[in-house]
């Protein structure tokens, strides 16, 4: 939630600050407008929707996520008195320290945060062993020291896999006999040792423990004895506040090493954003009060800069934040960093540990009725979404892995120029089978899995033997050559080129489970070609670029990849229709896009959570809460009709983690189900097919087998596909007395085909579609009058079959572009077209501008935020043997017909939605 008070975007604008890396230097010395990162002290009596809002912001930044931990002082100090053999109050606070930089440590070097983001604490790692060992005897004995060499020895030979292979049992047994007695001693003993005795003299973290402030470490001077002095029966003897700022150095240590630009450490370089430690509930009991205070410490003793920004709420500082000569400033000054800086830079070399704080007046969160709380919260929507700059070209990735593709590529032309005697054959296969000389070639690529992915502007059919769907990409590709010939001509009518993006190849390939993409496609194709038939002198000229991402959407990132490198050339590309599936691989394409700047409008796409991922994104289609909303109301009618004997409701949903789509929808529904008070149960099965990850789970088959003699209703919110088999299963073992079935919006997919809907007659079943449901190309309307011209063969077979609304849903999306366009052209007719023009257009189509789509009113509601249509039309189909699914309610907007009396209340135009 926004956080919303007075001035509550400065606090955003300064984490903004203290987060964002400079691209060059680092230093104090280095920058003339950067001293330092201060201790931020948040101080206010409500701070919830605030720490929510920073920790929002720091987990959404773009282009990846800022390293951050939330730590509560108190439940580390709970943790640490209710240890069954509880320390001297004297040694409370070291531990309490230690644990949370452990927490920070484990946090920074996750791997959420990507291999250039991720930190090896190498030396607080060595120092929190140390302290964490309490093998050495109490009583003295000499051994001591040789044994706590030895575990350290092997904690050592843990940590690298060389010597992990050559110790182990299998090996050992492997080469037994096959070598020289001598090797065998050598390698397996002789080698480690002197490998260890060595490192403890040229490892970076032997070499700093034995070089810094901290405990006097000269004292005994040699490696081993300074360890014992760490060890836990030895520590008594100590000074535990200098104990904690060891630890807390070496974990600052680590930090610095890794934000340490060398040229030949890239990775360094590529850190644009600085950790964040964030401690909430600070005081003097739970010991985050003197955790602080020994950071600031060992800031000033060391005078080495820590890339470390610490943000803390309590009531721990408040004795020395009372007199701060930053308080009374005002609520929240214009510039808090530069007003900070400036008392840092007065205080010269006697700097206080006060000096370092940076205390902030947080005002009260302003009432809904406020005058100015609709200002603050667009002010702080502005900021909240952080933005850190790319890493420098010459340190990136892909500039490191070009200059070794460039060089392996030499080499490997050369020899394949001199060995290789049929290059065009390898091309060929790598292609798709394509030609050098084909114009789809060069975008597209055949993927481990034998699928073909990429993006094919000219017709190129993905591998597919469909004839329909080969019919489909012809038409698309004459229309796009069409749309060039145009432009040639007409000069001033612009090009606008839209990227078609699904799963197109998401099954098996035959053509029955490909009539979903084909209709999607066929919709876009109807829209392109109404706009190509326009004669305005300024009517823009339309091409779309169908494009495949494979099974599950799992290529979409390497596809988008194709995408940005096509927009170099071509910068009439200014968005994105289609998107197929929830799951995890679709979110990462959409962040993807998102990263290259190109907007989405997604076709069928209905998890909650998508619209988060990105502010570029948009749909036509309903979200998964509403979805879930309807059916609950439906299941309800059914209930009060007596359709089903008893009020409960059995959700079936896919056990698969990458399912983002099953698992939302099975989240809301039983939600919504229980809401209408249902009594709700739960069922997972096993999807088809099946990933690694997934077991205990029964199949769809047997799922349906178990439905049978069920008096409630039955939901299904996985994959048509399993849909299907889960209908087998009903119909093997109850099909004269089935169960009341209804599937989620997926299931359409399987619906629009013929031969899968009527595979089992005698079991009937409910879905939901977001459309009215099925129609003809006789219908009265943009769409279908010009399907019927395009393509005639299919408006025959519509006796048998039925458009299931992909067609319409994609017609749509693509007319969003269109009037989003037009909208430009009017408002600003010198303004060039662009993927980011386009995009803030899309956020004006409501109320009067909404656009009265062959899917029902896609109306944005008029908030700035919003990204998914309000009150969008779902309806309820029903499938009854061998006939075309028939509408048995709807609830949304649509024209002037009215909703169901069973539908849940309209959605508020500028609620959340």
């Amino acid at each position: 939630m926004t956080p919303v008070f007075e001035n509550a975007n400065k606090v955003f604008e300064l984490l903004a600050t203290l987060v964002r890396r400079p691209g060059k230097g680092e230093l104090p010395t280095e920058l003339a407008d950067r001293n330092g990162i201060p201790v931020v002290c948040l101080v206010g009596d409500d701070l919830t929707e605030l720490t929510d809002g920073i920790k929002d912001s720091l987990g959404g930044a773009t282009p990846h996520r800022i390293p951050h931990e939330f730590i509560s002082m108190s439940v580390i100090r709970d943790e640490v008195a209710q240890e069954s053999d509880p320390l001297p109050a004297e040694w409370q606070p070291v531990e309490v320290y230690r644990r949370a930089l452990v927490a920070l440590a484990q946090e920074f070097s996750s791997v959420r945060n990507g291999r250039d983001e991720r930190v090896r604490f190498r030396r607080f790692g060595l120092v929190n062993w140390l302290l964490e060992s309490d093998y050495p005897a109490r009583e003295p004995d000499p051994q001591q020291d040789r044994e706590l060499l030895r575990r350290l020895r092997e904690r050592e030979f843990r940590r690298r896999r060389l010597f992990g292979v050559l110790r182990s049992p299998d090996t050992e047994v492997s080469i037994q006999g096959n070598i020289p007695w001598w090797a065998l001693v050598l390698g397996l003993h002789l080698f480690p040792l002197a490998w260890f005795r060595a490192w403890r003299g040229v490892g970076a973290e032997y070499r700093w423990l034995l070089r810094q402030p901290y405990m006097a470490p000269r004292d005994p001077g040699t490696f081993p004895g300074f360890a014992m002095r760490l060890t836990r029966p030895r520590r008594g003897r100590e000074n535990p506040e200098q104990v904690g700022k060891l630890m807390i150095n070496a974990f600052l240590e680590d930090l610095r090493v890794a934000y340490r630009r060398r040229f030949r450490r890239r990775r360094a370089a590529r850190r644009t954003a600085y950790c964040v430690a964030f401690l909430t509930d600070v005081n003097d009991a739970n010991h985050g009060t003197t955790l602080i205070r020994s950071l600031v410490d060992v800031r000033n003793e060391t005078g080495v800069f820590d890339p470390l920004a610490v943000l803390c709420t309590g009531t721990g500082l408040d004795g020395e934040l009372l007199g701060h000569e930053l308080r009374g400033q005002g609520p929240l000054s214009e510039d808090l960093y530069g007003i900070w800086r400036h008392h840092f830079e007065a205080a010269g070399r006697s700097r206080s540990a006060a000096v370092w704080y940076l205390p902030i007046d947080v005002p009260a969160p302003l009432a809904l009725e406020a005058p100015t709380y609709q200002q603050q919260k667009n002010r702080v929507d502005l900021v909240r979404r952080l933005t850190v700059d790319p890493p420098p070209g010459w340190a990136r990735r892909r500039v490191t892995a070009l200059a070794g593709v460039v060089v392996v590529a030499l080499l490997a032309g050369g020899f394949a120029r001199a060995f290789d005697p049929a290059p065009a054959l390898k091309w060929r296969e790598r292609h798709c089978g394509l030609s050098r000389s084909d114009p789809d070639a060069a975008t597209l690529e055949r993927r481990s899995t034998g699928e073909c992915v990429g993006v094919a502007p000219n017709g190129y059919a993905f591998g597919s033997k469909d004839p329909a769907l080969k019919e489909t990409l012809s038409t698309i590709a004459r229309q796009n050559d069409e749309a060039d010939k145009i432009h040639r001509a007409f000069g001033e009518r612009p090009v606008v080129t839209l990227i078609h993006l699904s799963a197109l190849l998401s099954s098996s390939g035959q053509p029955s489970s490909l009539t979903y993409v084909r209709e999607a496609l066929q919709g876009a194709a109807s829209a392109q070609r109404r706009q190509l038939d326009k004669r305005g002198a300024t009517d823009p000229v339309l091409r779309i670029f169908p494009a495949s991402a494979g099974t599950g959407m799992r290529f979409g990132p390497e596809v988008v990849g194709t995408v940005e490198r096509m927009m170099r050339s071509d910068p009439s590309i200014v968005g994105v229709t289609g998107l197929d599936q929830s799951r995890t691989a679709t979110i990462t394409t959409i962040e993807e896009l998102t990263r290259i700047g190109l907007p989405m409008v997604a076709t069928s796409l209905s998890a909650d959570t998508l619209d988060d991922h990105s502010p570029m994104y948009y749909q036509v289609s309903p979200q998964n809460r509403r979805q879930a909303t309807v059916a609950a109301a439906y299941g309800a009618h059914l209930a009060g009709e007596k359709t089903i004997p008893r009020r409960s409701v059995r959700i079936v949903y896919s056990a698969d983690p990458t399912d983002e789509y099953s698992e939302n929808l099975r989240a809301d529904a039983a939600g919504s189900f229980d809401g209408a008070g249902f009594d709700v149960e739960q069922q997972g099965f096993k999807p088809s097919p099946s990933p690694p990850a997934v077991s205990g789970y029964p199949g769809p088959r047997t799922v349906g087998e178990h439905a049978c003699g069920y008096e409630g209703l039955v939901f299904f919110t996985g994959r048509p596909e399993d849909f299907e088999t889960l209908l087998a299963g009903v119909n093997a073992a109850c099909g004269s007395n089935p169960p009341f079935l209804l599937g989620g919006d997926d299931v359409a997919r399987m619906a629009a085909d013929p031969v899968r809907r009527t595979a089992y007659p005698k079991v009937p079943f409910d879905f939901m579609d977001f459309t009215l449901g099925s129609t003809s190309c006789k219908t009265k309307s943009d769409l279908y009058s010009t399907l019927r011209k395009l393509f005639p063969t299919e408006c025959e077979q519509l006796a048998n079959t039925s458009l299931d609304g992909h067609a319409s849903l994609a017609f749509d999306a693509v007319n969003l572009y269109l009037k989003a366009v037009g909208q430009l052209q009017d408002a600003a007719s010198r303004l060039p077209l662009s993927s980011l023009t386009v995009w803030h257009a899309l956020s004006s189509i409501h109320g009067t501008a909404a656009l009265d789509g062959e899917s029902g009113r896609i109306d944005f509601g008029g908030v700035v935020d919003r990204q998914i249509p309000l009150d969008k039309i779902i309806s309820v189909q029903r499938v009854d043997g061998v006939k075309r699914p028939a509408q048995v309610g709807f609830c949304g907007r649509w024209g002037t017909l009215s909703q169901s009396t069973w539908c849940p209340a309209p959605e508020q135009r500028g609620g959340a939605g």
